[in-house]
């Protein structure tokens, strides 16, 4: 998405461009403005665009010119920012990819009849610190564990061979009636018994394992704990 933003309705808004000053201390404000929109844009600074009114060309800026990734225009061809503003949304290849910044109704009306995206100087100004966050892309936190738990952990071939190996043997059904009724193979031949001892794991004794014994506390070292804990307190 593309930012088209009124450089001094939005420095207006903002209390940057005040009555009264002169004009070196006005173009300091404007630069000044100009890094702080450049370091909240980040990235999106190459899809910027910055329109001034200008009735005389600035002293200390070329007509148009890239200033720290941002595109700068003063529009002294147009009778205002508003109308180079309104003059670019007409000319834009594809004006639904814009964000139109400006407190001027007209040139929000004009940004939605165009289809693009209009925001007003004081919302923009509430969401700058975020912008740069907000087009970042989420990280990659690896594969769906919903997908992974619900995916079959042979795949055909892998089957075909083990079943090969061992014998095609079926998961036992589900038996009503409370029996030991055994399952069977689909050719009618019963599974073959499974020969695997399982060992009962011994009893853990504390005596087996002296390291633990060590490792407990005495009703002695509680007290001298607490008595340090209620000292720091």
């Amino acid at each position: 998405m593309r930012w088209l933003i009124d450089g001094y309705n939005v420095m207006h808004v903002a209390g940057i461009a005040e009555s009264g000053m002169g004009r070196e201390r006005f173009r300091k404000a404007r630069r000044r403005f100009l890094d702080q929109i450049a370091q909240a844009m980040g990235d999106m600074t190459g899809e910027t665009t910055v329109v001034f009114d200008a009735n005389k060309p600035p002293a200390d800026f070329p007509i148009e010119s890239n200033y720290r990734g941002m595109t700068i225009v003063f529009a002294l061809a147009d009778a205002s920012a508003d109308a180079r503003i309104e003059r670019i949304l007409a000319k834009h290849s594809t004006p639904k990819a814009l964000t139109v910044v400006s407190s001027d109704r007209e040139v929000r009306q004009s940004a939605t009849r165009r289809k693009a995206r209009a925001m007003k100087a004081d919302e923009f100004l509430d969401r700058l610190p975020t912008l740069a966050y907000e087009r970042r892309l989420p990280l990659n936190s690896g594969p769906d564990p919903e997908a992974a738990r619900h995916a079959p952990a042979l795949d055909d071939a892998e089957r075909a061979y083990w079943q090969q190996v061992f014998g095609a043997v079926d998961a036992p059904e589900p038996n009503p009636t409370g029996s030991s009724k055994k399952s069977s193979t689909s050719n009618g031949a019963p599974p073959a018994p499974d020969r695997r001892r399982v060992e009962r794991p011994r009893d853990l004794d504390v005596r087996d394992v002296p390291d633990l014994r060590s490792a407990m506390l005495t009703d002695a070292d509680i007290a001298a704990i607490r008595r340090e804990v209620d000292m720091e307190g």
